[in-house]
């Protein structure tokens, strides 16, 4: 007996596998991502940076996916590295990180187009569900990472090598953006 997949499932399962793929492939959106959770928070703090970073993506995606917004890769690369920059130097400077989800809001718009820069030329016709299952997987990668995470950024936290810990990988997430900024200019 052969089992037929609905075309709607089967882009479905596509493109969130395609969302996934492209989270943990790219390692300019990882160290971002932990760079923003590294720091020790409270749960609602986490729950808005994580939103507001998938409203500004949401948002864009769709503009730039729809060829509404078209900003080239030239300049929205290196400012993802910027961004990456940005939020490590932050968590070196910062004490209180209060406004980091209206920051993350900001930056997920940038990286919304990032994200569109690898769909371009694989929609046809109806993109609705393409575009969202996509942007699914990409959330569903980022929460799982989140979780993965959360309980090592717990337990550093209750040690006193927190400080240090964030300052290290803040300070090594820095170099990286800066490196993938120059890399992305030159």
């Amino acid at each position: 007996m052969e089992v037929a997949i609905p075309d709607w499932l089967f882009t479905l399962g596509s493109y969130i596998a395609y969302g996934m793929e492209h989270l943990f492939t790219g390692y300019d959106h990882l160290l971002f991502l932990l760079g923003l959770v590294i720091v020790r928070l409270k749960w609602s703090e986490y729950l808005k940076i994580i939103t507001s970073f998938t409203v500004g993506h949401s948002i864009t995606l769709a503009l730039a996916a729809l060829g509404i917004v078209q900003i080239p890769g030239a300049i929205i690369e290196p400012l993802i590295a910027l961004s990456i920059v940005f939020v490590a130097v932050e968590n070196m400077l910062r004490k209180e990180h209060k406004w980091r989800w209206l920051i993350t809001a900001c930056f997920g718009l940038i990286h919304g187009f990032g994200f569109a820069g690898v769909l371009e030329g694989r929609f046809s016709g109806n993109v609705a569900l393409p575009l969202f299952s996509f942007n699914l997987g990409i959330e569903l990668g980022q929460l799982a990472i989140f979780l993965v995470l959360l309980p090592i950024i717990t337990k550093i936290g209750r040690t006193r090598w927190n400080a240090p810990t964030v300052y290290g990988i803040s300070g090594i997430i820095g170099l990286f953006g800066i490196y993938w900024f120059l890399e992305r200019v030159v």
